[in-house]
């Protein structure tokens, strides 16, 4: 747990989970960190900046229990989960997503190298709070924004293989259309993600 009000963490599967205390989604965090440290999960998010784009090998199947390349589409590896009639792959409101979050990843970007700048050019403290709290501000707002987006599409509560995770827009799948591996916020797992957590408590309790 950092004493740090920036936002940010890392978890890695049977090692750490690192999160930032100090900031509005220091509960989203550290769940979402859990995620990946205890239960091996993968990230589903895709339109944000990271510092790896092509983290997994084009025709090749993720180990992680809640991606897939979907390389074999009549075998999906959460199969037993599938709601039922559901196709494969699963169409979605992909396309405004996608221009909605992009538009706030470009903002977001420009806003945080503005902060940097402000530091690095030793601007008074207040100017900073400032526009770090314009910050925080259009981070909630988008958030409230997404989750109303995606809570009011036909295919929410559905568990199928949505196109968009990995950090890829394309070529990969998550089982839901939203999930605390997914976007920010006070959410569950998805039923998938639930389930892989389940199993390794159950691995370390039986």
């Amino acid at each position: 747990m950092v004493n740090h009000k920036r936002y940010g963490g890392g978890g890695i599967y049977n090692l750490y989970c690192t999160f930032t205390a100090d900031n509005q989604w220091y509960r989203y965090l550290f769940l979402h960190e859990f995620g990946h440290s205890f239960a091996g999960l993968g990230d589903e998010y895709y339109t944000s900046s990271v510092a790896y784009n092509d983290f997994y090998t084009r025709g090749v199947e993720p180990t992680e229990p809640n991606i897939t390349a979907l390389l074999d589409p009549d075998n999906l590896k959460w199969k037993e989960y599938m709601s039922e009639g559901i196709s494969v792959p699963t169409p979605w409101e992909k396309e405004d997503f996608d221009t909605m979050d992009l538009a706030y990843q470009k903002i977001r970007t420009e806003i945080n190298d503005k902060i940097a700048q402000m530091k690095r050019n030793n601007a008074p403290q207040d100017e900073i709070a400032k526009t770090e709290q314009e910050s925080e501000k259009l981070s909630r707002d988008h958030a409230n924004k997404v989750d109303a987006y995606l809570n009011k599409s036909r295919f929410n509560g559905i568990v199928g293989a949505f196109e968009g995770a990995g950090y890829s827009a394309e070529g990969l799948y998550r089982p839901m259309l939203d999930c605390l591996m997914f976007t920010k916020g006070d959410k569950p797992f998805c039923k998938v993600c639930e389930m892989a957590v389940i199993r390794i408590i159950r691995f370390y309790s039986e």
